[in-house]
């Protein structure tokens, strides 16, 4: 496993001027040598020993150098070798022997190529497998402390209702998880976001959403459709949708000049409202940095919230 890790990185390695140098001399010097060893019995072959010295050097140092390798095997070939020396216009013999020996060791050149770029596009695929693996796992565990988290505060604030308000807010977890898993878990849109969270409770269209939108990075996904969550389900209890009339209006607000995006909650025309003696799992989730944390107000008109949110990580 060692020796193909190294094998795997010499062959991914961009190769630099002086290292194309140091393969092509090394490469060129090692066919010789064994030409040399050869001998006469090499004589009517005399380019045996560079064809795989050749197609080392394409693989090691990429194509420029397994064509310059060409070139320099054909000299050391024609001034070492060759006695008297040959000009490849000398005979046809001689020029056909030359283009054959370029025509094909073009080929090998251009195979070699072909592996390293092979070879580098599975080590970018395998390193994308385990960056998707160690991110699924990290997934894994923060839905998981969510999960427990979500469970042991909806315990405590409410245990006469804990299966449903329980069920209300894992369908919330869900749905700003499936928003990530549509956007490829890297950004989200900010209006889905909020209109999708807002939908279930919407009877009437007396949610009205209005405003700029861009895309939010991850970690704010999820936040963002728990905290708009239970504002809805605060509205619904207490708020403005727990009466006929009343409505609330969101207005959302991307700014790509201070990098920030900003969601204004302001109910209207619902009961008097009061400031909470308590904070419940509502409050938490709110308080969460992510959100800025958001600014509650609670105007005796309608409960008001800002939201405030990074729009780059």
């Amino acid at each position: 496993m060692v020796r193909l890790r190294s094998v795997r990185s010499r062959l991914l390695r961009e190769p630099t001027f002086g290292h194309s140098i140091l393969v092509i001399s090394a490469c060129v010097a090692a066919a010789s040598l064994a030409r040399w060893l050869l001998g006469d019995a090499a004589r009517t072959v005399p380019f045996v020993t560079y064809f795989p010295a050749i197609v080392l050097c394409a693989l090691l140092a990429g194509w420029r150098a397994g064509l310059a390798s060409i070139f320099a095997s054909m000299a050391v070939v024609n001034y070492v070798f060759m006695q008297p020396k040959v000009e490849i216009t000398a005979d046809w013999n001689t020029a056909v022997m030359m283009i054959l020996f370029v025509l094909s060791c073009s080929l090998l050149v251009a195979i070699a190529q072909t592996l390293r770029s092979t070879v580098g596009r599975l080590q970018a695929a395998t390193d994308r497998a385990e960056f998707l693996n160690q991110e699924l796992i990290h997934r894994v565990r923060n839905s998981l402390t969510v999960v427990n988290s979500l469970a042991a505060m909806t315990h405590q604030a409410d245990p006469a209702n804990f299966t449903a308000v329980f069920s209300k807010r894992m369908a919330a977890l869900a749905a700003g998880l499936d928003i990530l898993s549509r956007r490829e878990g890297l950004e989200c849109d900010l209006r889905e976001i909020v209109s999708r969270a807002c939908e279930p409770f919407d009877v009437g269209n007396r949610i009205v959403i209005s405003g700029t939108t861009g895309r939010l990075p991850p970690q704010s996904c999820v936040p963002l459709i728990l905290a708009i969550h239970e504002l809805c389900t605060n509205a619904v209890k207490y708020g403005a949708l727990s009466v006929p009339a009343g409505r609330i209006l969101v207005q959302t607000d991307w700014d790509d000049a201070r990098g920030l995006a900003h969601v204004h909650w302001e109910e209207a025309d619902g009961p008097l409202v009061a400031s909470p003696e308590h904070e419940g799992l509502g409050s938490a989730l709110l308080a969460d940095p992510v959100l800025g944390p958001a600014n509650l107000v609670f105007n005796p008109q309608g409960l008001r919230c800002e939201i405030c949110l990074k729009t780059s990580c």
